[in-house]
């Protein structure tokens, strides 16, 4: 991986924490597009659908990294979970999760805490009503 690369890689991991879609996704794609056999490339394009809410594109990208590298858990473990919801939701199973933030949501407020505190003030309200 060449430096250039690399950064616009770790500035898409940052876009993507704070849930700028968009620009995450253009620069996984631009690096994948330079690197074709990046799997952290590959990944960050499905977590971008994932977080998207776009479960199949998420499985179809996701499945794309564990070609590039069959042996790269994340993708792995990613790759075999989507494909058991994807299933459950075509068999009919229905599991009403609780409400929580985005992976990407948890990563921002650990690291400011007056969001943490903004996000916790707001649960409190609610909970009185």
């Amino acid at each position: 991986m060449n430096l250039d690369n690399y950064e616009k890689q770790l500035q898409a991991d940052r876009l993507l924490t704070y849930g700028l879609h968009e620009q995450a996704e253009r620069l996984y794609a631009e690096v994948l597009a330079a690197e074709p056999q990046n799997v952290e490339a590959a990944l960050g394009l499905a977590r971008v659908a994932l977080e998207r809410g776009d479960e199949p594109l998420a499985y179809e990208r996701a499945r794309r990294a564990v070609v590039i590298n069959p042996g790269y858990d994340d993708a792995l473990r990613l790759e075999r979970r989507l494909a058991e919801i994807i299933a459950a939701r075509a068999a009919g199973v229905t599991h009403q999760a609780p409400q929580v933030a985005r992976p990407s949501e948890q990563t921002a407020f650990a690291r400011n805490r007056s969001m943490a505190d903004h996000r916790a003030s707001e649960e409190k309200r609610n909970e009185k009503k």
